[in-house]
This record gives C-alpha cells, sequence and structure tokens, in this order.
C-alpha cells in the first residue's frame, strides 16, 4: 500500500464541511448499531485515530506514521488478537486484487468479526470528476461485495447521501468540484463456517 500526503496527517477527517462531519462522525454511530465493540479492536486503516470517538479502547493501525496511529503497519500483512477488525474507509486505496488479498489474510488468523465501513459510488462519473490529485479504486455496492471471499454477512447498513462540494474543496483541494450522491455501508462479517 501507499501513502497519500494529500490525506493531511493527523488533521484527515477533519475538515469543516458536512461531507466530512457526516462520515467521519455523525453516521458513525449508526452504523456500529448492534456491533459488539466490548473485546479487543483493531481499526484497520485507522489514520489518526477518529474511531475512538467512538470505541475508545479501539487500536489504530495504519500504514502512514504521519496520522500518528497507534501501530505503525500494512494491515494487508499485520496480524493481532482482537474479537473485532473494523476496515473503515481504507478499501479504496486498494486494487480488487489487493481487497481479495485483505480478506483472505485476515481470515488466515482472525476467527472474529469483521466490520467493513466503506463509500460506495453508483454515480460513478461524478466521483471521478471531482476525485483530482489522487488515484483511488472506486466501486459499486455490488462491485465491493464480490471482493469479500468466503466471509458471510451479518448485517447490512446503507446510508445515501450528497457529497458536497466544499469536501472535495478541503479533501483534494479541487478547484471547480461539484455535488454528487454516494452511499456508505456498513457490512458486519462473520467467518464462513
Amino acid at each position: 500500500m501507499t501513502t497519500f500526503p494529500v490525506d493531511q496527517g493527523r488533521a484527515f477527517g477533519t475538515w469543516p464541511d458536512a461531507t466530512a462531519r457526516l462520515m467521519y462522525h455523525d453516521a458513525i454511530p449508526a452504523l456500529l448499531n448492534g456491533v459488539d465493540t466490548s473485546g479487543a479492536v483493531a481499526d484497520y486503516g485507522g489514520a489518526n485515530g477518529l474511531l475512538k470517538a467512538f470505541i475508545p479502547h479501539a487500536v489504530s493501525v495504519d500504514i502512514d506514521p504521519t496520522k500518528g496511529p497507534d501501530v505503525v503497519d500494512d494491515i494487508a500483512t499485520h496480524v493481532g488478537a482482537y474479537d473485532l477488525v473494523v476496515i473503515r474507509f481504507v478499501l479504496h486505496y486498494l486494487t480488487d486484487a489487493e481487497v481479495k488479498a485483505l480478506f483472505a489474510h485476515l481470515a488466515t488468523f482472525h476467527r472474529g468479526r469483521v466490520l467493513v465501513i466503506q463509500f460506495v459510488n453508483d454515480d460513478m462519473a461524478g466521483k471521478l470528476a471531482n476525485s483530482v490529485n489522487e488515484t483511488k479504486h472506486f466501486r459499486t455496492e455490488a462491485g465491493l461485495m464480490d471482493l469479500l471471499g468466503h466471509w458471510l454477512v451479518r448485517d447490512r447498513k446503507r446510508l445515501d447521501y450528497t457529497v458536497s462540494a466544499q469536501f472535495y474543496r478541503e479533501r483534494l483541494a479541487h478547484p471547480n468540484p461539484t455535488p454528487h450522491e454516494e452511499g456508505m455501508v456498513a457490512l458486519y462479517l462473520e467467518p464462513a463456517p
């Protein structure tokens, strides 16, 4: 995996617009509803630890040391003893093959649950037009589901929203962004028997 300077280190996810507030704060309690967070929790790709506002004992695991994670490591190879692994807004950094490999790697050691929180795009043209100064791998919900391997979906939540132009000004310094529709899914997974 590659680090992305555009992600703004410890300020990541704290941009002062309604979309960032929704994605990184306001929607999280609903997405965690029904998820057992009482044991050891890893926040894969956890960046600067924003999930700790909701799961204070979560251990953030991120490859980018500028974000100040608890553990600096590549989630593609990281191994730990966790009851729950949260993979939040990180899969767009990975190719399809890398996502499949991540879920296959998890299956080799993790017997607990996995919570995937990821934005998905039905309006791919709108997403790509606004995604300047970065290279990412955006997917529809169906495209994401195809990459989970043998993990079973125990629960699914989806929130649809409009990504504001301001989000892209703050996040990517886009000079002329346009709003577009997007979805956020929370997939609560368990290992296949």
